[in-house]
């Protein structure tokens, strides 16, 4: 009987067998009250039994490539425009710095140009993701950062790997002990 805890399964069942039946119904039903008064009582003490904040920060911790994990699943669209519009971008200002190097002979050109190049792209590249943060009308056009335009994506993405990954039953009941 699953209302029995787990001590007495180590008895033989043969104990049991010989108890009058009032006998076994008295140890379910005070196991049934323990059990029952146990669950009242972690429920009214909730808070000084368990910190979810401290569980999350502990499970971060504990395996660090977790962020990491989070960090590629909720922002792989974001981590690819980086990506691909460094190219674009770098080539496009680099045609710039091509033509400034043309007419202006000093041989720190190429670095410093190069140098203004990578800031101005990631520069603009984070701005397309994060800005505006709410929607703004341009003419026909929405524009709204990458990133928050995903956001009730992100928000499920984020949800259901914290959901499976961080505060799962078994990681929740170890931070309580």
């Amino acid at each position: 009987d699953e209302s029995f805890p787990s001590w007495l399964a180590q008895f033989p069942k043969t104990i049991f067998d010989g108890l009058p039946t009032e006998t076994v119904e008295w140890i379910r039903l005070k196991n049934l009250r323990f059990l029952r008064g146990l669950t009242i009582g972690m429920q009214d003490n909730i808070d000084s039994l368990l910190s979810v904040k401290n569980c999350v920060i502990n499970q971060m911790m504990q395996d660090r490539s977790l962020l990491g994990t989070l960090f590629k699943k909720c922002g792989q669209a974001e981590l690819d425009f980086l990506t691909n519009s460094g190219l674009w971008f770098g080539f496009l200002l680099g045609l710039i710095q091509m033509v400034v190097a043309l007419f202006w002979d000093n041989p720190w050109s190429l670095s410093i140009g190069g140098c203004i190049v990578g800031l101005a792209t990631n520069w603009l590249a984070l701005k397309w993701i994060f800005e505006p943060v709410n929607p703004t009308k341009f003419g026909p056009f929405v524009l709204q950062g990458m990133f928050l335009k995903r956001q009730k994506e992100v928000a499920a993405e984020f949800s259901t790997f914290f959901a499976k990954n961080v505060l799962n039953s078994k990681e929740l009941w170890n931070s309580i002990l």
